[in-house]
Formats: C-alpha cells, sequence, structure tokens
C-alpha cells in the first residue's frame, strides 16, 4: 500500500493502511522532524558541525507532511486504545478499579464507556447478525459494567 498523497484527518490514515504501516510512517516522519529541529537548533546555538553532524540538508516537515503526522497519531491512538481491549480485559478478569487506573479514569466513567460501546455492538449485530453483540452477549456485556463482573 502506499501512503495517501494528503491525509486530512485520523480516518483518511485508518483505512488507506494497517497498523503497522501507520506506525512505519509515523516513525519515519517524526525521525524526519527531529532532525530537522535539531539541525536548527545546533546552527543556531553556532555549534553546527558538518563533520560532526553531516552535511546533508534537513527541511522541515511540510505543511502536509504536519498533517498526516497528526492523522496517523490519532489513528494509531484510536486503533490501540480501541474499547474491544476493555472488554478482553473484563472478561479475563481484570477489575474496573484496575481498568480505572490503568487507563487514569474512574470506575464511573470506565464502566458508562464500556456499556455505550456494548451497546454500539449490540446494535451492529441488529444490523448485521455476524457483527458484533447477540442479545445475550450485550446482556452479559451489561451485567460487567453494572455490577463488575
Amino acid at each position: 500500500m502506499t501512503v495517501p498523497e494528503h491525509i486530512a484527518t485520523w480516518r483518511d490514515a485508518r483505512y488507506d493502511m494497517p497498523v503497522s504501516q501507520q506506525l512505519a510512517r509515523y516513525d519515519e516522519l517524526a525521525a524526519k522532524h527531529a532532525s530537522a529541529r535539531a539541525r536548527i537548533e545546533l546552527v543556531t546555538r553556532g555549534i553546527y558541525d558538518p563533520d560532526r553532524h553531516g552535511a546533508d540538508d534537513r527541511p522541515p516537515l511540510t505543511v502536509a507532511e504536519h498533517i498526516e503526522l497528526l492523522g496517523l497519531a490519532e489513528c494509531i491512538a484510536r486503533t490501540v486504545r480501541h474499547p474491544a481491549n476493555i472488554h478482553h480485559a473484563v472478561l479475563a478478569g481484570v477489575t474496573w478499579a484496575d481498568i480505572a487506573r490503568i487507563v487514569d479514569s474512574d470506575e464511573r466513567t470506565v464502566r458508562r464507556d464500556y456499556q455505550r460501546w456494548a451497546d454500539d455492538q449490540h446494535d451492529l449485530n441488529r444490523q448485521d447478525p455476524d457483527l458484533g453483540m447477540t442479545a445475550d452477549e450485550h446482556v452479559a456485556a451489561t451485567a460487567r459494567a453494572s455490577t463488575g463482573l
């Protein structure tokens, strides 16, 4: 897959490439940005030495590259912070208190967000029986969200 010419939102990054490629492209842009900023800092301080630091020009990121970097960062964050990860943790026995602590939130908020996700999954299943949560799974998820089971 190729990197899209313009990534205007995180959704554009999300649907164009798998997260492994998103991470690679993010790393590439972040390294380019850090390198350009480091060179500027060395020049500003008057300690830039082409023999030591390299004579190659290190242009700053373009506006399009900054937008791409932001879009990729948001997409990666949303992908790895997916609510299904909380669902699998709860099923494995992780407590709501532990989840709240790990995600730097409170139990009420974490449970509420989980319930909303479960509701959305159940709605999805009603539209397409091969996706989302069945009615029985939704009842169980609602019980977990309300009682901590």
